[in-house]
Parts: structure tokens; sequence; C-alpha cells
């Protein structure tokens, strides 16, 4: 009778939490029907009413230990649901990323309290496979599909499914290129590295044959997956062009200075273009106009791309000069693997002008010999509509062919650091702000004398803009005070660009 009494409350108790998981299941796949279409959801569409029954339902589960639950498909429901109930509570967000606690928050499943990021865990160390990985949507763009599975026997069909995504998995058949989701690279020693990758694609798609596949990994798109949302245009300084793809960018900058009532004025017009080869390295020229007075000149009658020689204007000995002042190669690459938000630039200008430092005639115009410019660009996304950049450079500038000291030469390197902190109002407009400070040792070489060292050095500090005037091309104007040791000086720049660009 005890057995019977055992057995019968056994049933019972088993029939209550089957019953309770179908209700939620039910419920959920619902849910799905009406929110979800394709990877995005409908936020702004989602009654309360709905999370509230589904919050409910998962609570009504009798589950005291979810160390010993064995309901796969019942967990991913649930890490899928909770993951929406998360946004759901805070919208209207751009991004998981706007949430601080959204993967430790806790939340309940019957009787106990986990965070998604502990879900997880838990569901990877039950089926034994990082193919979960695959299942689990964090609501982000690049985060696998919405599934509701139904049974153990639809997550093989579900993560076939995931990897037929082009948000997981791309192929370049002509390149001989796999695009995976970051989400192999963030989880390697559980794919037992690349090559288990590969394994791991030919288990749930025997038709893919990767082996002399390349693999590259993608850019993850924190973006919440909103329906509703505008797909934010933003560019990427350390984004690298595929083969095909191209930019091609003029940006003007107007520096004018102030020495005690005596102002000089250099109008510079970069015109640049970048051609990806692959995804790796790009390649391009740049090209320098350049325009400068300086006496009895107005603040911007450089503009006017005079050619005068040494005359007295009021008094005032004024000259103007323009011309192009440098022309060469760029290369742009990518130096680590799978550390895209890291670049390195390298540039080279050659001056196609005599005497471009100066003499009789003319003042200062540019510097007359080689100019070797160095850049390493880092990138950090603080959250959808928020990102810092970093530019530190290392410049040698007037480099003479041979010996330095043969000459009566000066020489410089500029070793300037720049921190840009951008905001994403909307989708196609970018608000910036820019520090900059840079160290400038010069170098003066005479024939027969020691090197004479001085070390210079400059600031900036600006505001500037970015709008899509199109979805491929860019208007941006920017503003700076610009501060050296000179005493007396007052400097500012204005600067204006537009900037062409296909992926």
């Amino acid at each position: 009778m005890r057995i019977f009494c055992h057995t019968f409350l056994f049933l019972v108790l088993n029939l209550n939490l089957i019953g309770q998981q179908n209700a939620f299941n039910t419920k959920f796949k619902s849910f799905i029907s009406a929110y979800v279409i394709g990877n995005n959801i409908d936020y702004k569409a989602i009654d309360k009413s709905d999370i509230d029954l589904l919050n409910e339902a998962l609570k009504n589960v009798p589950i005291k230990d979810l160390r010993t639950f064995s309901d796969i498909p019942f967990l991913i429901n649930a890490y899928n649901f909770l993951s929406i109930s998360n946004v759901f509570e805070a919208y209207p967000i751009t991004s998981v990323k706007d949430i601080p606690d959204f993967f430790t928050i806790e939340q309940m499943i019957g009787n106990v309290e986990i965070s998604l990021n502990k879900l997880e865990e838990l569901i990877i160390e039950k089926m034994d496979s990082p193919a979960a990985h695959l299942l689990l949507s964090c609501s982000a763009k690049s985060c696998p599909p919405i599934y509701f599975i139904e049974s153990n026997e639809d997550i093989l069909a579900k993560v076939s499914d995931a990897l037929s995504s082009p948000t997981i998995l791309e192929l370049d058949q002509e390149n001989q290129r796999v695009n995976l989701s970051r989400i192999f690279y963030w989880y390697a020693d559980s794919f037992d590295g690349e090559e288990g990758v590969r394994e791991f694609i030919r288990t749930y798609l025997p038709d893919s044959d990767l082996s002399k596949f390349k693999v590259d990994y993608k850019l993850y798109n924190w973006s919440l997956n909103d329906i509703n949302a505008n797909e934010y245009l933003i560019y990427y300084p350390t984004k690298l062009y595929k083969k095909g793809g191209a930019e091609v960018k003029i940006f003007n900058n107007y520096y004018t200075q102030s020495d005690d009532g005596l102002r000089s004025n250099f109008f510079s017009s970069f015109f640049q273009v970048l051609i990806g080869t692959n995804k790796n390295i790009n390649w391009g020229f740049d090209v320098k106009l350049r325009s400068v007075n300086q006496g009895n000149v107005g603040l911007f009658s450089a503009l006017n791309l005079k050619n005068e020689k040494f005359h007295f204007s009021d008094e005032v000995l004024t000259f103007s000069r323009a011309g192009i002042s440098g022309i060469g190669p760029r290369i742009k690459y990518q130096p680590f693997k799978n550390k895209g938000h890291i670049n390195f630039l390298h540039s080279i200008y050659f001056v196609p002008v005599d005497n471009a430092e100066g003499n009789s005639e003319f003042g200062y115009f540019d510097f007359e010999n080689l100019q070797i410019f160095n850049n390493v660009f880092i990138e950090k996304e603080l959250s959808v509509k928020k990102r810092l950049f970093f530019d530190i450079g290392f410049h040698i500038e007037n480099i003479r062919l041979g010996v330095q000291r043969n000459f009566n030469h000066t020489m410089q390197i500029q070793l300037p650091v720049t921190a840009i902190y951008s905001y994403f109002p909307n989708p196609k407009t970018t608000f910036y702000a820019l520090a900059n400070v840079a160290a400038k040792p010069i170098f003066t070489y005479a024939p027969n004398k020691d090197t004479n060292i001085k070390i210079d050095g400059y600031a900036q500090l600006g505001l500037g803009a970015k709008y899509y005037v199109t979805e491929f091309l860019e208007l941006e104007i920017l503003y700076t005070y610009f501060a050296d040791q000179t005493p007396g000086r007052f400097a500012n720049t204005f600067n204006i660009g537009l900037r062409f660009f296909k992926f």
C-alpha cells in the first residue's frame, strides 16, 4: 500500500510538472508566432499581459533544483523568453548593453532564482555540446535566431537551421573564406579550436566541406533585434574593405593662427583613396593640395589659392602660395588575427614642388622632403550609441635622402595621441568630442656641428559632427582650438569632409 501511495504521488507530481511545462511552452510558442518576425521582435507591439502570463507560468513550474532537471528544450525556451523579458522591462533601448545587469540579473524558474549567464552554463553542461550556443538568443542583431524548441529531436534541426543563417555563417566561395559568428571565436575552447569548429559545422551540415576555407570572424552587432529600430549607419575607422570595396575621402582642413596680430593661414585639402584587396589589407594613395598665406591677409583668404610673391601690404610683408604639396601611397592592415578593432595605417608623402620651405620669393609652404606617417587605430564600443576611438601616431617629417647632418636641414618627429568620444543620437547622425596632444622633437642639422634637438609640442580640443547624406555618403564638420608653446599665439582649425564608401 505504501509503495502504491508513493508511486501515485510521484505520478501526480510528475504530471503536474509536465502540465506546467506544457502550459509555459504553449504560451511561449504563441508568443513567438505573435511577436517574432524573422530574426527580429516587435517590442512595441508586445502586450505586457503576455509577458506577465509567461513569467507566472515559469514560476508555476514545480522545480526546486535545476541541476536535477533534465528537460533541455524547456530550459532553452525559458532562456529565450527571459532574454526578451529583460529587454521588455527596460524598453525602449537600442542594445542589451544599455542594461548593465542584463546577463546577471536573477529571475524565477519555479522556485529557483537564476541569471541568463548561469542558465546558459547549465544548458551547455546538460547538453554536453557547444551547439547550445546557437540556440540561445540574447536579443541582439548578431545573436542566433529566436527558436521555440519542441523536443530533444528538434534540437538537431534547429542547430542546422542556425548554421544556415547569415548571422551565424556566410560562405565566400570565390575567395574560399567562411565568415563565422564571433560566438565561435569567444567559445573556441568549447569547439576544440578552429579545426573543431570545421568538424562541428560538418556534423550539422554534411554537405559543407570547409577544409580548404580560411576562417574569419564577424564583428558582433549588439544592436537590439527590434523590428522597429532603424539600422545605425556607423562608420568604423578600424574596419577594412573586402575585395570590391573602396573609400574615397576629401577632407579639408583650414588652420589659421595669429601671432600678436600677424596672421598665417594653411588650407590643406586631402584627397584619399583606399581600395579593398582582401579583408586584412587595403591599399590606396593620398594627394595633398595646399594653399598658404601670411601677413596682411584675411581669416579665410587662403581659400583663394593664389600665388603671390613677397610684397608689402599696409607695410606688412605678405605672400601667398598654392599647389600640390604631397602625393604618395598608403596601406592599412589588420596585424592581429581576430582583433579587427586594431588597425595600422602607413603613408608616405613625396613633395612635387621646389623650395617648399621658402626662398627669396616665397615664405614657408610645406616641408620639401619625404614625410612618413605611421598610425595605430584602436576602437572600443561602449554601447550601440557610444564609442571610443584612439589614434596613436609616429610621424617623421622632412627626411632628406642621405646623412641628415651633411646638410643645413631641419627634421621633426611628431608623436600625436588622439582620443575621440562619439555619440549617435539617431541612425544617421554622429556627434563627437576630440582631444589631441603631441610631443614634437625637432632636429636641426648643420655640417661639422652637433645636432641640435628641441622638444616642442601642441594640443587640440574639438567638437564635430557627421551626417549620412545617403547610405554611402557621409558629411563631416569639425572645429578645434589649437594650442602650442608659442607666446601670444591664438590658433584654431575649421574642417569639412566628404567620404564615399562601398563595403
